[in-house]
C-alpha cells in the first residue's frame, strides 16, 4: 500500500492538488502541500474536528435515542398504558426498519442531488416532531404506524452523515472520526437509560404519563438539534466559510491526495449506477445485515432482557446502562487502532470474537452474575460496524457511487431491524438461549462475507500491482484523476 495510506495525513506529504488550481497530480500536490508547516497542518484539522465531529455526534445520538427509547417507555408503563401484546410490542420495534429499507436508498441519492447542508438538518427535525407525536397514540394499532413514519424520516440519516463525514476526512484519518462517532451509540445506551428514568419523574405532570414525556422531551431535544445545525453545518470544504483560503487549501488538497477526490463531483448517473452492478456493494450488505441484526436486537431489547436476571422498572433501564460502557471504550480504542495501525478487516474480526464467546457463555450458564458480566462484552458487537463505516467509505471511490452504494448497503442492513425486533422474544424468557443463538448465527455469516471481501480486495491490490509491473508497497498509486472507474482505476489501492 502506498505512503499516502498508511501516513497520519498531517503529514506533509499526504495531500494533492486543491480542486481550484486544476486537476493536478497527487506528486504535484504533495509538493504544493510540503510548503505548508506540518504544525499548521495539525491545526487546520483540529479546526475541522471542532466543526464536523459534534454535530454528527449530537445527530446520531439524536437519532438512536429516539430509535431505541421504546425499549426504556416499554418497561416504565407504555405496555400496560396500550395493553399491548408480546407480538403487538415486536411488531412495533419491526415496522420501523420497514420504513428504513423503503426510503435509505433513495435518500442517499437525493442527498448527493441536493446538499448534505440542507437535506440532513431538515430530516432531524421532520423525525424529532415525529417522535414527539408519540405523545397522542392510545392503543397498539398507532404506536405501529408512527413507528414506520419515523422510521421513514429517519432512514436517510445513517448513510448520509456517513457520506458526509467521508467527504471531509481522507481515508487514513477515517477510523478515529467514526470511532467517535459510532461510541455515540454506546453512550445512547446508557445515557438513553438514564435520560429516560429522569425525565419519567415528570409522571403526571400536566396529566400526562411519564413514558409519554420521555417522547415528548426527546423528541422536541431532537428537532432543536436539527434546528441548530442548519445554521453551523458545512456541506463540502470548498464551501467552508469557517476556513480562510490556505486553511481549505489543505482539507481539499489532503482529500484529493488520498484517492484524487474532488472537492465537489458533479452528479453523475454513471458512477450511481455502478453501485448497484458491483457485487461488492451486495457482499457488504450482508455484512451490514448479519452485525446490525444482533446491534439491534440488544440496543431494542436490553432493558427486557434486564428484567429476565431480576430487575424491574427503573431498576431494569438502570442495570442496562453499564455495559454500554464498554462499547464506548471498545469502539474508541479500536477507531484509534485502525487508523494507527491499519488492518481494518483483523480489527472487525476481532470484534466479532469476542462477541461470539460472550454470546456462547450467555447461553451455557445459569448463574446470574456471570450472565450480566457477560452483557458487557457483547457490547464488543460495537466493533465490527464501527470498523465498517471506514473500511467502506475508504474501498467505495467516486462520491456519487460511495452515496449510492452506502443507501443501498445500509437499506438492506437495517432490514435486519425487521428480524431484530423478534430475536429476544418474551415467550424465550428469562434466558433467551434461542435469541443468542440467532446472534451467534449471523455472526457466523458475517465473518464469511466480510473473508470474502477481504480476499478479493487482497487479490485485485495484487494484480493490480503485478499490471504495474511492480510492487506497489510504499510508493504513490493514485496520481490519476480516478474519474468515472473510481476504484476500478488500475491505480486506486484497496484498504484491507
Amino acid at each position: 500500500m502506498s505512503d499516502i495510506v498508511k501516513q497520519d495525513i498531517s503529514s506533509p506529504t499526504s495531500s494533492v492538488h486543491s480542486i481550484e488550481k486544476g486537476p493536478e497530480s497527487q506528486e504535484n500536490a504533495a509538493e504544493l502541500l510540503a510548503r505548508y508547516d506540518p504544525k499548521e497542518v495539525e491545526r487546520v484539522w483540529r479546526k475541522v474536528d471542532w466543526h464536523i465531529m459534534p454535530i454528527a455526534v449530537l445527530l446520531y445520538l439524536a437519532s438512536y435515542i429516539d430509535r431505541a427509547n421504546i425499549g426504556n417507555a416499554k418497561v416504565l408503563g407504555m405496555a400496560a398504558a396500550l395493553k399491548l401484546t408480546p407480538n403487538q410490542y415486536n411488531a412495533a420495534l419491526s415496522i420501523f426498519f420497514a420504513g428504513y429499507v423503503v426510503y435509505e436508498t433513495p435518500s442517499n441519492i437525493i442527498l448527493k442531488r441536493t446538499s448534505p447542508r440542507y437535506y440532513i438538518p431538515v430530516m432531524t427535525v421532520i423525525w424529532g416532531l415525529i417522535c414527539a407525536l408519540f405523545a397522542v397514540v392510545h392503543n397498539a394499532s398507532g404506536l405501529i404506524a408512527i413507528r414506520f413514519w419515523l422510521g421513514f424520516a429517519e432512514a436517510g440519516f445513517l448513510p448520509g452523515i456517513i457520506y458526509w463525514i467521508g467527504c471531509w476526512y481522507p481515508r487514513p484519518m477515517q477510523g478515529r472520526r467514526f470511532g467517535v462517532l459510532y461510541s455515540s451509540v454506546s453512550l445512547t445506551g446508557a445515557f438513553g437509560g438514564l435520560l429516560a428514568t429522569a425525565i419519567h419523574a415528570l409522571d403526571g405532570t400536566h396529566g400526562i404519563p411519564g413514558w409519554k414525556w420521555i417522547y415528548i422531551v426527546e423528541g422536541v431535544i431532537t428537532a432543536g438539534f436539527g434546528l441548530v445545525s442548519f445554521f453551523f453545518m458545512t456541506a463540502y470544504p470548498a464551501q467552508a466559510k469557517w476556513l480562510n483560503e490556505q486553511e481549505r487549501d489543505i482539507v481539499i488538497l489532503s482529500n484529493q491526495a488520498d484517492r484524487a477526490l474532488k472537492a465537489h463531483e458533479a452528479f453523475s448517473k454513471s458512477q450511481i449506477l455502478s453501485a448497484f452492478t458491483d457485487w461488492r456493494t451486495y457482499c457488504w450488505s450482508v455484512m451490514y445485515l448479519t452485525t446490525y441484526i444482533p446491534v439491534y436486537s440488544v440496543v431494542l431489547s436490553l432493558p427486557s432482557v434486564v428484567t429476565g436476571l431480576g430487575y424491574k422498572g427503573t431498576t431494569a433501564t438502570l442495570m442496562a446502562c453499564p455495559p454500554y460502557g464498554m462499547g464506548f471504550i471498545a469502539v474508541l480504542a479500536v477507531g484509534w487502532s485502525t487508523d494507527k495501525y491499519g488492518y481494518r478487516f483483523y480489527h472487525y474480526v476481532g470484534g466479532i470474537f469476542i462477541t461470539m464467546i460472550a454470546l456462547i457463555v450467555l447461553m451455557s450458564v445459569k448463574n446470574l452474575v456471570a450472565r450480566y458480566v457477560m452483557f458487557f462484552f457483547i457490547m464488543y458487537m460495537f466493533v465490527p460496524i464501527a470498523v465498517m463505516w471506514a473500511w467502506l467509505s475508504s474501498n467505495v471511490a467516486g462520491t456519487n457511487k460511495r452515496a449510492a452504494a452506502s443507501g443501498l448497503i445500509f437499506s438492506i442492513g437495517n432490514a435486519g431491524g425487521v428480524v431484530a425486533g423478534q430475536i429476544y422474544r418474551a415467550e424465550w424468557a428469562p434466558r433467551y438461549v434461542q435469541g443468542h443463538a440467532i446472534n451467534l448465527g449471523c455472526y457466523v455469516l458475517a465473518l464469511a462475507s466480510g473473508a470474502l471481501l477481504w480476499y478479493s480486495y487482497k487479490k485485485d491490490n495484487e494484480a493490480r500491482d503485478e499490471a504495474a509491473g511492480h510492487n506497489a508497497e510504499g510508493e504513490n498509486m493514485l496520481a490519476d484523476e480516478l474519474g468515472e472507474l473510481g476504484d476500478r482505476h488500475p491505480h486506486f489501492r484497496y484498504y484491507l
